[in-house]
């Protein structure tokens, strides 16, 4: 009868080598909140150029989105600004 192993380490004799530990440098003072202000910034220019190319539309009371729109608009801000939802892909 064949002797069962749990591991393939174990057929061979030996342990497993624990896994390399990686060092991580500090964060600078100040990093996370220039990530964030850089992502909230990316979004913006995101949905504005979705607006702009015309990508971004509201849905017509059929609740249809037009053919040239891959994002709808869900909610339009007191300041202007407008969250999008993506419900299609754009085929060229």
């Amino acid at each position: 009868m064949r002797k069962r192993f749990e591991k393939s380490s174990q057929k061979r004799g030996g342990e497993r080598a624990e896994p390399a530990k990686m060092r991580t440098l500090p964060k600078p003072a100040g990093a996370e909140t220039t990530n964030k202000t850089e992502a909230n910034f990316a979004a913006k220019r995101f949905v504005n150029d979705l607006m702009i190319r015309g990508e971004a539309a509201k849905k017509s009371k059929k609740g249809k989105l037009p053919l040239r729109a891959t994002h709808a608009i869900k909610r339009q801000n007191r300041d202007g600004t407008v969250e999008v939802e993506r419900l299609r892909f754009k085929t060229f």
